[in-house]
C-alpha cells in the first residue's frame, strides 16, 4: 500500500505532500497507518468541496493497493469524522513541496488517469488560492491529451479561475472546479487564456475533457453548448514585421465579443440535451435557446 497526500490552501497557500510506502514502514507505524486506513472509512474515490473562503486547506489522499486506487479530494469542512485521525497522522509527516517520487512498483497494467476514448490527464491538479480569492495559480504542471492525441498543456503557474466557463452555467455544475469538472476546467481556462489554438477546437476540447473526467453524456453536451455559444472567442492572425532586417511573422489573438447568455438558457439547454440524444459533432449548429 501506497499513500500519497497533499495539502493545500490555507491563509499562507502552502502546498505540503507526504508519499508513505507501507513497504518502508515497519512495527507502530505501520500498524497505526493500517489501523486509520481501515478506520477511516475510504472504501471508493470521491470529491467533495463547500463554498468557502480561500483561507480553507484543501486535501487530496489517494491510497493505491495492489487490487485498487482509491482518490479523495475534499476541504477541512467535508472532512468525515472518521478521516481526521487519519488526515492528521499524514500532516504530521507532510512537507513543503512536491510529493517525492514514488517507488517503481506501479503495474504495467495501469493506464494514465482517464485514459481510453476520451483522451487522458497526465498529472493531478495542485494549486494554490491567489489574494484575490477567487483565482487559482498551479503549483505543478498539468496536462491533457485529447482522442487524437493532442497535448493541451497547463504548466506550473498558470492562473485559473473557471471564468472560460459562462457563469450561467455554473449553477448546473456547482461551480468550475468542483467535481469531475475540475480537471477539464483547468485545461480550458489556460486554453482560452494563451489562445494558442482556434476557439472552435478548445471548446470542442472541452466537452471531451469533460467525458474523459466522468461526466455524463447530456451534461457535459450541455457544457459544451454554453461554452461554444457563450464562452471566450478570438480570432487568430498572423502579423508581418521586420526585425533587425528580417522579416518576421507573429501569430496573434485578437479577442471577439461572445453573446450574452440569455435568461434561463442554462436550464432550458440542461433539459433539452437530457430529452435529446444529439452527436456533439452537430452541438455547434443548434441555435439558441436549442430546439427553439
Amino acid at each position: 500500500m501506497q499513500i500519497t497526500f497533499t495539502q493545500s490552501g490555507g491563509f499562507a497557500g502552502l502546498v505540503k505532500t507526504a508519499r508513505l510506502d507501507a513497504a518502508a514502514l515497519a512495527g507502530e507505524d505501520l500498524r497505526r497507518l493500517e489501523a486509520l486506513v481501515e478506520a477511516s472509512g475510504l472504501t471508493e474515490s470521491w470529491e467533495r468541496f463547500s463554498d468557502a473562503a480561500r483561507d480553507l486547506k484543501q486535501y487530496e489522499i489517494v491510497i493505491d493497493r495492489d487490487a485498487a486506487t482509491i482518490r479523495v479530494c475534499c476541504d477541512e469542512r467535508c472532512l468525515t469524522t472518521a478521516m481526521r485521525p487519519l488526515v492528521g497522522f499524514l500532516a504530521e509527516r507532510a512537507k513543503p513541496g512536491p510529493p517525492p517520487p514514488a517507488r517503481a512498483t506501479a503495474r504495467a497494467d495501469v493506464q494514465p488517469r482517464g485514459a481510453g476514448e476520451w483522451g487522458r490527464f497526465d498529472g493531478t491538479v495542485t494549486a494554490r488560492w491567489l489574494d484575490d480569492g477567487r483565482s487559482m495559480a498551479l503549483v505543478e504542471p498539468f496536462a491533457y491529451a485529447d482522442p487524437r492525441a493532442e497535448r493541451w498543456e497547463a504548466p506550473a503557474g498558470s492562473v485559473v479561475n473557471g471564468a472560460s466557463i459562462p457563469r450561467a452555467f455554473w449553477s448546473l455544475i456547482g461551480g468550475p472546479f468542483e467535481g469531475k469538472f475540475r480537471d477539464a476546467s483547468v485545461v480550458h481556462d489556460v486554453a482560452c487564456e494563451t489562445r494558442s489554438r482556434e476557439w472552435r477546437a478548445t471548446h470542442r476540447m472541452f466537452y471531451e475533457a469533460c467525458r474523459c473526467g466522468g461526466v455524463g453524456d447530456a451534461l457535459a453536451k450541455t457544457m459544451y453548448y454554453a461554452v461554444f455559444n457563450f464562452g471566450p472567442r478570438w480570432r487568430l492572425e498572423e502579423r508581418r514585421s521586420i526585425v533587425a532586417g528580417r522579416a518576421v511573422v507573429e501569430r496573434v489573438a485578437v479577442a471577439e465579443p461572445a453573446p450574452e447568455p440569455p435568461p434561463g438558457i442554462a436550464d432550458a439547454a440542461r433539459a433539452w440535451f437530457a430529452a435529446h440524444d444529439v452527436a456533439a459533432d452537430a452541438i455547434p449548429a443548434l441555435p439558441v435557446p436549442p430546439g427553439g
